[in-house]
């Protein structure tokens, strides 16, 4: 939605046609409803139902599916409008199968040549993760394999998300990088008011994510219980946002009780669930550092918006966080390393004076802000559309 704001406010002007492809679970989750309009930008939203029940027979249904109704979408656009001059896949997990009978309708239209931009964010080229490229199934992969020969300019998010998906589909693509975008609108630095009270308050950590498990929630938890045991006299607490799935957030409260951590007079962990964008931005304006403890990432967005509100992130060394942390926005440990991390955590609060979160909020959002990201993308789709950019 950035790029289309941009494109359409730019001299040239541009006809944008966004297509949307949500699924959901037949008969156990509610149809999903519209994506926000864009003045100006058209947008098409088909939600795919999916048969919820597992099975090789169920997944080939749902394949079959997806591949019907997207697919059909895409051809029926085609033959109402025309060939477009360029498309942009964002994420290549389901519509990747669809996209080599698009570009054979192309040809078939006399135009085959048409550019291709893949944005890719996802964390699976590696085998750290359990659901890692190599260890997907063959139909997976190779529809993979099939959207990579007909892209033009892959734009992932990192530098090490472009390295690792050239290691796993093969043959080098021109690239841009495009980074996350963050609303800053409401991800940005937030002076806190000076009053009395303000001397009372805990210094805090935050943790905002899913809480599955290559997050490391409770090796988290248990580098956090090391710093309180070894600086008992610590006014501090862990606040953790996220957790949608029942389980993983049981299983972190459950990890936290065992680790004497909810005493129920003065719990030094506090659990806000799942929350909207604006509550997550007030809980970061509101934080002291921000804690990301993966087994593995890409370009993790949290850091992005922690940054934008000024906070100083302690995240693992892992694919492209290396590259979003220096030493002045943050601190890298190694992926596991508890100790590193209840080191970190010490760090963090015994500097905490020293960083300068208004400097940190400002560069982050220069980086990350719609017009900025937006731009990198138009200027890399002129180069091809219209050769004769500047």
């Amino acid at each position: 939605m950035a790029v289309s704001h941009y494109l359409r406010a730019s001299p040239a002007g541009n006809a944008i046609r966004i297509f949307h492809f949500p699924v959901y679970r037949w008969g156990k989750d509610s149809v999903p409803a519209n994506i926000v309009s864009i003045p100006g930008v058209q947008i098409y939203c088909r939600p795919v139902p999916q048969l919820p029940w597992g099975g090789i027979v169920c997944r080939a249904v749902n394949y079959t599916l997806y591949r019907w109704l997207a697919g059909g979408a895409l051809k029926a656009a085609v033959a109402a409008e025309r060939v477009p001059v360029a498309v942009h896949v964002h994420g290549g997990d389901k519509i990747a199968r669809v996209i080599p009978a698009l570009y054979r309708l192309f040809r078939k239209e006399g135009k085959g040549a048409v550019p291709l931009w893949y944005t890719e964010h996802w964390a699976i080229f590696n085998e750290v993760v359990s659901d890692g490229f190599g260890k997907r199934g063959a139909v997976f992969q190779r529809d993979y394999f099939r959207l990579w020969e007909k892209v033009t300019v892959a734009a992932p998010v990192s530098l090490a998300s472009q390295r690792a998906m050239h290691a796993y589909l093969g043959g080098a693509k021109p690239f841009v990088l495009f980074r996350n975008v963050v609303d800053s609108s409401v991800f940005y630095h937030k002076q806190p008011e000076v009053h009395p009270e303000t001397n009372k308050m805990p210094f805090a950590f935050l943790h905002v994510s899913s809480l599955e498990p290559r997050k490391n929630v409770l090796g988290m938890l248990r580098a956090f219980a090391a710093l309180k045991q070894k600086h008992p006299d610590w006014y501090m607490q862990f606040r953790i946002v996220g957790g949608t799935n029942e389980l993983y957030l049981s299983q972190a409260r459950t990890a936290a009780f065992g680790l004497g951590l909810l005493h129920i007079f003065q719990p030094s962990v506090a659990f806000f669930g799942p929350k909207e964008p604006l509550d997550v931005a007030f809980q970061m304006q509101c934080a002291d550092a921000f804690v990301l403890f993966s087994d593995m990432e890409n370009a993790p967005c949290v850091i992005s918006e922690a940054h934008c509100c000024g906070l100083p992130v302690i995240a693992t060394s892992v694919a492209g966080v290396p590259e979003m942390i220096d030493d002045r926005n943050g601190l890298l440990v190694n992926p596991a390393d508890e100790s590193a991390l209840t080191s970190a955590m010490e760090q963090a609060f015994l500097q905490a004076q020293a960083w300068n979160k208004a400097n940190i909020a400002a560069e982050a959002a220069a980086k990350y802000n719609p017009s900025a990201v937006a731009a990198t993308l138009e200027k890399s789709y002129r180069s091809l559309i219209d050769p004769c950019v500047e």
